[in-house]
């Protein structure tokens, strides 16, 4: 089941960076850069975000999530979590189809994501999404735009 989360509550907000910092050391390891800026955060950071959460939740347990911030007239995917408990069961596609028909409008939409990261560059190419750009924000991490047009 899919819904939104209200990442402003402790609780919520707590499941979200249990869930969220295991998986982001396996992408740590994968593109071979520790410091995502990610693996930093905390409850308090997350209560605080203006980004808009949805999670997918098996039997009541968090198991993947959605977050991403209105950009003018782009949405822009900011974080696409999977624990890695539950990679290869299709959670992040489900995710990125109901953000598609449910919650981006018709905009256009954006992600970033490590150059390394073949598994989400080849899953964003998958439902259309085409890459724009490669830039290094900080020495040893190459990240990716792509770019999904809603026409």
């Amino acid at each position: 089941m899919i819904e939104r989360l209200h990442h402003e509550e402790e609780a919520t907000a707590t499941e979200i960076l249990a869930l969220q910092i295991p998986a982001y050391k396996v992408e740590a390891s994968l593109i071979g850069f520790d410091g995502i800026p990610h693996l930093n955060d905390t409850v308090e950071m997350i209560k605080k975000s203006d980004e808009t959460f949805i999670g997918f939740l098996t039997e009541g347990e968090l198991c993947g999530f959605l977050s991403y911030k209105d950009e003018g007239a782009a949405a822009f995917i900011h974080r696409l979590v999977v624990h890695p408990g539950h990679f290869h069961e299709g959670i992040a596609s489900k995710l990125i189809t109901f953000f598609l028909q449910e919650e981006s409008a018709g905009r256009d939409v954006k992600v970033t994501t490590g150059a390394k990261n073949e598994p989400a560059r080849n899953l964003y190419k998958k439902f259309g999404f085409e890459e724009l750009d490669m830039f290094s924000p900080e020495p040893g991490i190459d990240l990716v735009l792509l770019e999904k047009n809603h026409n």
